[in-house]
């Protein structure tokens, strides 16, 4: 993994920002809620957290701006991903090989407990909700027949053909029938020609006439647009968020905050909240009418959480803002295939034990009431174990200056 390109650009931001700071890996690592060895591990390219918040937190430690953390996400996410890759061609590899041999993967994956502590009672980043771990797996292999230890066995080459008897002739060679080819090339074209004239009926009628003047339904844009993309797909796609209330810039590139918008549009649409632009994403973004990404400023944000956690009002502002940057529709995927939504990023597990839903965590009202339940339960910022050191390491540092 540490020759991949993806992980090492990954690496060498986490590199640059550590250059900023005085502080050794050990300090580092206290402020950020890992451990040190998995910082450094993370800072060489020789591996890769199943999960942002580990990274994030890191970058503010080392005081990234705002563009900074938006980078340092996108990297994270084509980094992830190399790593997913690896682990799914790791069971080919080991039939190939042998468990244990050179064929093995080399890169260990880093546990929870190095990067937590435990896993976090409220978000469960990277751990499903019984507290599992990912884990990925490609097909099953074949069984291989038994060997007998210690003997190789004898190659089909080398094995003797079965015994002709005594005066019988060899067989003829079997051949197809000509008439069973020239029906399955019949078939075959057959094939071709309806596959073709389908996609000329999809393009000229397929959207009533009317997807020439609609970019991303135009054969000048993929099928599914996504993350990584840059393009003036892209910018059409952050064209039509934006007109559907989101904030966001309009570059062309398609990154983490892109991916945000997408999934709450997604979700608010009633279709599957993937991050991926494909048809009907791009069809329901040309006929909304509305403002379905319409949500508080991070201002009225931080007043309404005073309001409610009467108790602690700046340590909770603190913990909203280390999780979402006080952003309601703030949504960040977890490595086996879970979200975290909203100001105080309640994870799905989360979620179904308060009765709620994805789309109530999304209303920011909702999302703080329900936060402050979860400090009810114990009269402190357990469920939010990461933020919370961060926060009181920042009190700490600020008192000491």
């Amino acid at each position: 993994m540490g020759g991949n390109r993806d992980v090492e650009e990954l690496a060498e931001l986490l590199r640059e920002l550590k250059g900023r700071t005085n502080r050794s890996y050990a300090a580092l690592a206290a402020r950020s809620g890992v451990s040190g060895s998995a910082l450094h591990r993370y800072c060489s390219g020789t591996s890769v957290p199943g999960d942002y918040e580990v990274i994030g937190r890191f970058g503010k430690v080392c005081g990234a701006g705002s563009e900074e953390l938006l980078e340092l996400h996108r990297r994270w996410v084509l980094a992830d991903a190399e790593r997913k890759r690896a682990v799914s061609r790791a069971p080919a590899a080991v039939s190939a090989t042998g468990s244990g041999g050179p064929g093995s993967p080399a890169t260990p994956d880093v546990s929870r407990d190095e990067t937590e502590g435990g896993p976090d009672g409220e978000t469960g980043v990277g751990t499903g909700p019984d507290g599992a771990a990912e884990a990925e797996a490609g097909p099953d292999a074949e069984a291989e027949p038994e060997a007998v230890p210690g003997v190789a066995a004898e190659p089909e080459s080398l094995r003797p053909a079965p015994a002709q008897e005594p005066g019988s002739a060899a067989p003829p060679p079997r051949r197809r029938p000509l008439i069973a080819v020239l029906a399955l090339a019949v078939v075959a074209a057959a094939g071709v020609a309806a596959a073709l004239l389908g996609k000329v009926f999809t393009s000229s009628g397929g959207s009533g006439g009317s997807s020439d003047d609609r970019l991303l339904l135009s054969s000048r844009c993929p099928v599914v647009v996504s993350m990584g993309q840059s393009d003036a797909c892209v910018h059409e796609l952050q064209s039509l968020l934006a007109r559907a209330g989101g904030k966001l810039d309009i570059d062309g590139a398609f990154g983490p905050v892109t991916q945000m918008r997408v999934v709450v549009f997604q979700l608010r649409s009633g279709l599957t909240p993937n991050g991926s632009v494909d048809e009907r994403t791009k069809r329901a973004l040309y006929e909304n009418a509305g403002k379905p990404l319409g949500t508080w400023t991070p201002e009225r944000v931080t007043r309404r959480i005073r309001e409610v956690f009467t108790e602690e009002p700046e340590r909770a502002v603190g913990i909203a803002d280390c999780a979402s940057l006080l952003d309601p529709l703030y949504t960040l995927p977890n490595s086996n295939a879970t979200r975290n939504w909203g100001v105080f990023q309640l994870y799905d597990g989360t979620l179904r034990k308060l009765g709620g839903t994805r789309e109530q965590a999304l209303d920011p009202d909702w999302n703080i009431r329900a936060a402050h339940r979860l400090w009810a339960l114990t009269h402190d910022f357990s469920a939010w174990q990461a933020c919370d050191r961060a926060y009181r390491a920042g009190s700490k540092g600020d008192k000491g200056s």
